[in-house]
This record gives C-alpha cells, sequence and structure tokens, in this order.
C-alpha cells in the first residue's frame, strides 16, 4: 500500500551505500602488550561501513556507522569530511562518524601506534568516504518516523561496589564481599525509520547502549553484537534494507556476560535485533505519523583539561626510559611470552603517560555534534560517555526521541561521572583511555544541552 499521503513535502531524499572494511590477517587489533597490539589471525565475520544521506532539500547529513573500535585522532574525520564535501552537497561538518566500539576490530584509536600516514588508515578515510558519497548517489523519497523500544537482560552497569569499598568489573564474579551498589543502564532501543513512498523499508538506523566486548580482543575479526544485530534485522526485512547501528553512552555498561566468544556475540546480537525488529514493524503502518521534513546540524569545540595528576614531560620521559630498559632486558633474557607480558602490563601506566606527555599541552580539544532529523536528535561524544550522564542528557533534552552516539569521528578516553573518579576503577586510572579531569564528563553534558536548546 502507499504512503498515507501523497503530499510530496513530506517526503526527505534518503539514500544508503556501504563499503567493507573488514582488515586482512596480519593487521593489527587492540592487544594487551607493551604497545598494545596484536595481529589479526583470520575473519570470523565481515566489517561494513554503513552510510545514511538524509536531505531535506535544503541542507543534507550523513551519518556512517562503522564496525570500528574507535577513530584515529581529529584529523582522520576532517580528512573524511573533506572528500564527502568535494563530491557531494553535503557540507562537511554534517557528516558525523559512529564507531560502534566493537573490540575485535582494527586497532584504530590512540590506545597503540597510529600513524594517519600508514597505507591502512588511508584505505579507511577513502572507505568511509566512499560509502557516504554513494549513499548521496543514491538517494530516493523516502519518509521517516522515529520511536522507541526498551530491552532488559543484555547489558549491566559494569562497575559493581562491593563492601570492601573497591570497584569490581561485572565479569568478576569471584569477589567474596557484598555487592553495595553500581550505576544504572540505558535499555532504551532507539530507532529511525526511512520508509519508500510504497511503504516498504529502505533504512533502519538503531541506536544501543553497552560494550561490545562478548569478542573482546580476538584473533579473528568481529563486528561482535551489533554486527550480529544488523545482519539479523536486514535478513529479515530484505535485500534492499540497510540496518545501521550507533552506540550509546556505554562507558560504564557491558553485556552481563564478558566470555570472550563470538558466540555470545551471536546470542545478545539477536536479542537485539528482535528489539529493533518489533519497534521498525509498530513503525511501519500508513497511520503511523512521520517526522517533519527538515534536518538541522549543531555542534561546538570546547577544550578538555587534562588531569592534574599527569607527571611533568620531563619526569614522564624518565620513567617511561626506565620501564623500557627493564622490558627490554627481560625481553633479551629468554624469558616466557607470559613473564614478558606481565612486565609489561606492570609498566603499561608508564607508557600512558608517555604518549600523554610527549607534547607540552595540557588541554585537548574535542567536538559534540548533534543531527536533529525530524523531531529526533542523535548527540555525537568523541569517547565513551558514562551512562549516568547519557541519561541526564535524556531526560533535560526538549526532545522526546534523543539519542546519545559515542565513539563519534574521534576517540578520547572516558568522560566518566565526579563520583567515578572518587571510587577508583579502570576507566578513570590513569592512561590515554583516561586523561581529562572530572570536569569534562560535566562539560559534555552542559555544551550538549546547550545546543539542543538552542534547537528548538
Amino acid at each position: 500500500m502507499p504512503a498515507a499521503s501523497s503530499d510530496s513535502t513530506r517526503f526527505f531524499q534518503v539514500g544508503t551505500a556501504r563499503a567493507r572494511i573488514t582488515p586482512a590477517a596480519g593487521m593489527p587489533y587492540l592487544g594487551y602488550g607493551w604497545d598494545r597490539q596484536d595481529p589479526f589471525l583470520g575473519v570470523h565475520d565481515e566489517l561494513w561501513a554503513k552510510a545514511l544521506v538524509i536531505d531535506d532539500g535544503e541542507q543534507a547529513v550523513a551519518l556512517v556507522a562503522c564496525d570500528m573500535i574507535g577513530f584515529p585522532p581529529a584529523p582522520f574525520a576532517a580528512l573524511v569530511r573533506e572528500q564527502v564535501a568535494t563530491h557531494t552537497s553535503i557540507q562537511g561538518e554534517h557528516v558525523m562518524l559512529s564507531a560502534s566500539h566493537s573490540h575485535s576490530s582494527h586497532a584504530s584509536i590512540d590506545l597503540s601506534t597510529l600513524d594517519l600516514d600508514w597505507p591502512w588508515v588511508q584505505d579507511l578515510i577513502h572507505s568511509l568516504a566512499g560509502a557516504a558519497i554513494g549513499a548521496w548517489q543514491r538517494r530516493q523519497p523516502a519518509v521517516i518516523k522515529v520511536s522507541s523500544g526498551e530491552i532488559l537482560g543484555i547489558s549491566e552497569n559494569r562497575r559493581v561496589i562491593r563492601g570492601d569499598g573497591n570497584v569490581y568489573r561485572n565479569w568478576d564474579r569471584t569477589a567474596s564481599s557484598e555487592e553495595v551498589r553500581r550505576g544504572p543502564t540505558d535499555p532504551e532501543v532507539g530507532v529511525l525509520l526511512a520508509q519508500r513512498p510504497d511503504g516498504s523499508p529502505l533504512a533502519v538506523l538503531c541506536n544501543f547502549t553497552a560494550h561490545p566486548i562478548c569478542a573482546m580482543s580476538q584473533a579473528l575479526v568481529s563486528a561482535d553484537y551489533p554486527g550480529f544485530a544488523m545482519a539479523a534485522v536486514e535478513a529479515a526485512l530484505g535485500p534492499k534494507v540497510t540496518a545501521l547501528f550507533t552506540q550509546g553512552a556505554c562507558g560504564d555498561v557491558n553485556p552481563p556476560q564478558v566470555r570472550r566468544n563470538p558466540r555470545d556475540a551471536r546470542e545478545v546480537g539477536l536479542q537485539l535485533a528482535g528489539e529493533v525488529l518489533r519497534t521498525a514493524a509498530s513503525l511501519l503502518p500508513d497511520e503511523v505519523p512521520t517526522v517533519e521534513r527538515r534536518v538541522q546540524v549543531a555542534s561546538k569545540r570546547v577544550n578538555w583539561d587534562y588531569r592534574a595528576d599527569l607527571p611533568t614531560k620531563d619526569e614522564a620521559e624518565r620513567a617511561y626510559a626506565a620501564a623500557r630498559a627493564q622490558f627490554q632486558l627481560l625481553e633479551g633474557s629468554g624469558a616466557s611470552a607470559a613473564e614478558v607480558r606481565a612486565e609489561a602490563n606492570k609498566h603499561s601506566v608508564v607508557r600512558e603517560q608517555y604518549e600523554l606527555t610527549r607534547n607540552d599541552a595540557r588541554q585537548e580539544e574535542g567536538e559534540i555534534q548533534i543531527l536533529k532529523i525530524g523531531e529526533s536528535a542523535w548527540v555525537g561524544v568523541p569517547g565513551e560517555l558514562f551512562c549516568r550522564i547519557g541519561l541526564d542528557i535524556k531526560e533535560q533534552s526538549p526532545f522526546a526521541n534523543t539519542y546519545i552516539v559515542g565513539y563519534a569521528n574521534c576517540y578520547q578516553g572516558y568522560f566518566p561521572t565526579p563520583i567515578a573518579y572518587e571510587e577508583g576503577g579502570y576507566e578513570v586510572r590513569m592512561g590515554r583511555w583516561s586523561r581529562f579531569t572530572a570536569a569534562a564528563g560535566e562539560s559534555v553534558q552542559e555544551t550538549t544541552l546547550e545546543l539542543l536548546g538552542n534547537m528548538r
């Protein structure tokens, strides 16, 4: 049946395209050694960059959802945006890159050695830009509808405070002391449906909040549960549908079981797919209202201060030189791989501090970006926002359908709540994944709400 109205003012121009970004065997993934890199041995399931372009006739936006752990420093996104702007009418600042945060994907964030001039990084730039350009070229009339579902049982807050006062991760089931408290989760499943004039689905954009670490740091490439979920959605809706996943404020949220097994990723992914499909199906009927044919973009660059406990450049350099000498001595002594790895882990903080102080900067610039599609707002944050902050943004947003898009455009580590710094734990331990003061998370919330307020 045709859509409820033939009024052409209801229709956006919507396009989708994808590019395979599966790394070859031998390419690095994020491991645990001194340089945090290990080589892939093969492929379990493919990785994709999927682009969705939405054009309201006056301006257009592009969202590129990628099966990646995150993006390299800001020049990477700038190069992708430049290529898209050159070959389309989409302004560069209207392009949002979104990473699912799969931990069995390319070592593409600055927790390990990374050079933007490396061929595989350049290939990623071309692939992501190419997907967006292809989506622009494939635009066709479509209406857009937005709603949210909910799924319980496939996510839990991973920071568990126990009676001994320490913070445990949710997969540590051996702690003897009683659980005192843990943070919240966000069970909301956001769904945007793009629907052709004949009523058939064109694209499904979804949002959910949980670290993709069922298949964590595997030697076989995997998109983890988001990949399985989107493949199941596409299989159910047909070959002419593109399903895209965006990650929420999952800085402290995991699946209940972190088993490092693709079978678990499939199980979680299929459960999520079921709720995405249920919500998408509720939007298909002709009588379901469509959103206003309008897109808006807002962004702001903010400076975040580095932590006060970061050592000086000279102190960090001396500590790193000493640790590296000890590490190399152990490697040359014929020590076992386990002993070498233990030594690497022991000195990892020293290396992280050295990397952070290699230049004299004591702050870093980041971008908060919002794509508003109809009455829905998709908030891009360049890292791992804690769930409580994401929930607060949603609750205070002037738009009922507000979704956090974590790992957007760049990876700049964790953005925890202030209380997390007092409690301790991995997310606030000194390192490139935790380089900002407690004010950074608050700044993300304040900046986001300011931008949302100005978009009313």
